[in-house]
């Protein structure tokens, strides 16, 4: 048994070295998947209203958990922000359609106030600076547009 435990520590860290993808094959990977989501999200931004980014979420998501390392922070700033904005419309029993040219009467000052605060961090400099980033990356390294 004694002479088996150093050779079974040994091969259990070799495994998670050798299933581990090398940085060019998780930015391939996530250009793969960029370039395959790129025209399904332009076409549903352009059709899909005030409420476009939260029906793309799921994708987002998916997008964002094949990303390279250095846009890890960027997906995490912009998923954060969309999420935030998500969850003050559901606890306020609103759609982003509601809030598209104003807030509604009848919110209670809670709900206006982080309806209005998800929407100012939705538009805010860290999100936008987040969006830049991620659509630099997608168009220099992917060589395709994304958000």
């Amino acid at each position: 048994m004694r002479r088996l435990l150093p050779a079974l520590l040994a091969a259990l860290l070799v495994l998670p070295t050798g299933c581990a993808q090398s940085k060019e094959e998780a930015r391939d990977a996530y250009c793969k998947k960029v370039k395959a989501e790129s025209e399904s999200i332009t076409r549903k931004v352009d059709e899909g209203g005030a409420g476009a980014a939260l029906d793309l979420l799921p994708t987002l998501e998916g997008l964002a958990e094949e990303s390279p390392d250095d846009l890890k922070d960027e997906w995490q700033t912009y998923l954060n922000a969309l999420r935030g904005w998500r969850d003050a419309l559901d606890d306020a029993g609103l759609d982003p359609e509601d809030v598209a040219k104003g807030l509604p009467e009848g919110l209670s000052r809670e709900e206006r106030q982080r309806v209005l605060g998800a929407i100012s961090v939705v538009q805010g400099d860290d999100v936008k600076a987040a969006s830049e980033g991620i659509e630099q990356q997608a168009l220099d390294v992917c060589g395709t547009s994304l958000l």
